[in-house]
């Protein structure tokens, strides 16, 4: 009998990558899987533990899935990732309804589980994430979607005091470029256009491997597979940029004009509280350097507001920088206290309706700034892949630019009769709606 799954990840990009890697595992073992969950026979969670946020879906989650349980007693609920890497004790103890909890360093067992809980057993595994979890190579069947992420690596020796990734994931642990680079041309082979890198920290690929910084080498050999139109770069840090990088980005006409650049503040006195070991006045520089050398760059960051001793000074110096350096797309989150992690012990801690207040003016700023950059965008030309149709209906297509990364940012919505999903097209903007652009097909 061929028992149907239904698989659900949450979270980041990475986690979605743990969760094809679940269903690759899964369909090779003779399990189905379905879109339905109604029908599944299992259903799979892989949650996200990261922050209080991701925490709490994943538990919405959860209950979510035993309520359908509750009306189908012989559905199985297996739930894995993050969150139970981080807390497997009080997640066995107070959620019997779950026939199973899969740490991350039990991905590869996933199958096993399964048919363990088909016979009534309850499972609870973790251990702490081995030299090769989360970094095999997938083998992903037809794509529904012009583009794909592949995980370059997992865990993170940076050690930020507010994050509690180190914790979950391990130390940082590179994937074999050869075994990258397979699975790359596997995804081509299936019709996907652009790949997304992703890690902790992808400027960081290859030292544990090959005692090196070895990503421009990996974006170099990446631009040999023919089918593949697209690379882009998200993750990556301050600290750990270099020239030959920036040279990789600028002259490989695969590689997106996008970086994804972190910064999480400017203020010196912050950004040594949050060990991001790189100062202001360094990220100004390479922020510089990147634009001199990529004239046409997408820069893209995130900030956390509200960072354990943010004095008030110090969030109106992040301010000024976001106005000063303009970027094109941008990132807020209010600091999320995390038990395990050297900021939970801080002293100064900011009350949530501080951090709220600075959120929405940090986002205000920036919005201000993305529709000025818009009204500009007005008239200009892009080259556009085509996502998917919009699911209103009306008759327009979701495509991206080079200057848009997928489920992040903006989209460029297209009216065409005849458009293809995973073809390009060159469009000419027209208008803009908040954060999207609208765009006619020449």
């Amino acid at each position: 009998m061929s028992y149907r799954v239904y698989i659900e990840s949450l979270g980041c990009p990475k986690n979605e990558v743990d969760g094809e890697r679940i269903e690759d595992l899964l369909s090779q073992r003779g399990f189905k899987i379905v879109e339905d969950r109604n029908s599944a026979d299992i259903l799979v969670l892989n949650t996200c533990g990261f922050i209080q946020p991701a925490k709490e879906e994943s538990i919405e989650k959860i209950f979510d899935l035993i309520s359908l349980k509750n009306n189908d007693p012989t559905k199985k609920i297996v739930v894995c990732g993050c969150l139970v890497q981080r807390y497997p004790e009080e997640l066995w103890s107070k959620l019997p309804e779950v026939d199973a909890f899969l740490g991350l360093g039990q991905i590869d067992k996933v199958d096993l589980i399964c048919h363990s809980v088909l016979k009534g057993k309850r499972i609870l595994k973790v251990c702490q994430p081995g030299e090769e979890n989360g970094l095999k190579k997938i083998k992903r069947g037809a794509q529904s979607r012009p583009y794909a992420y592949i995980k370059i690596a997992d865990g993170c020796d940076n050690h930020c005091s507010y994050c509690a990734i180190p914790l979950i994931r391990g130390r940082f642990r590179s994937k074999r470029m050869e075994d990258i680079l397979e699975e790359a041309s596997w995804l081509a082979e299936k019709g996907v256009k652009e790949i997304n890198l992703v890690a902790q920290d992808t400027t960081m690929y290859g030292v544990d491997l090959y005692g090196e910084k070895r990503l421009p080498h990996l974006l170099f050999h990446l631009a040999q597979i023919s089918k593949l139109k697209w690379i882009r770069l998200l993750y990556t840090h301050p600290a750990h940029f270099s020239d030959e990088l920036i040279e990789q980005i600028a002259s490989n006409p695969k590689v997106c004009k996008y970086v994804d650049l972190p910064l999480q503040h400017i203020s010196d006195q912050i950004l040594s509280r949050m060990n991001r070991k790189v100062t202001g006045k360094e990220v100004e520089r390479l922020i510089f350097k990147l634009r001199k050398r990529i004239p046409d760059l997408t820069l893209r960051t995130s900030f956390i507001v509200g960072f354990p001793g943010e004095k008030k000074e110090y969030f109106k110096e992040l301010l000024k920088f976001v106005e000063d350096v303009r970027f094109d797309k941008l990132g807020a989150f209010p600091y999320s206290r995390e038990e395990g992690t050297e900021a939970y012990r801080f002293k100064g801690q900011v009350s949530s309706r501080v951090k709220q207040e600075r959120m929405d003016q940090l986002m205000f700023t920036q919005q201000r700034i993305v529709l000025e950059k818009n009204q500009t965008m007005i008239g200009k030309t892009f080259t556009v892949l085509i996502d998917a149709r919009s699911e209103e209906g009306n008759g327009y297509f979701l495509g991206r630019s080079q200057s848009e990364a997928p489920e992040v940012d903006g989209v460029i919505l297209v009216k065409g009769a005849h458009l293809k999903i995973g073809e390009f097209v060159k469009v000419k903007i027209v208008d803009y709606s908040d954060y999207d652009l609208i765009g006619e097909k020449i």
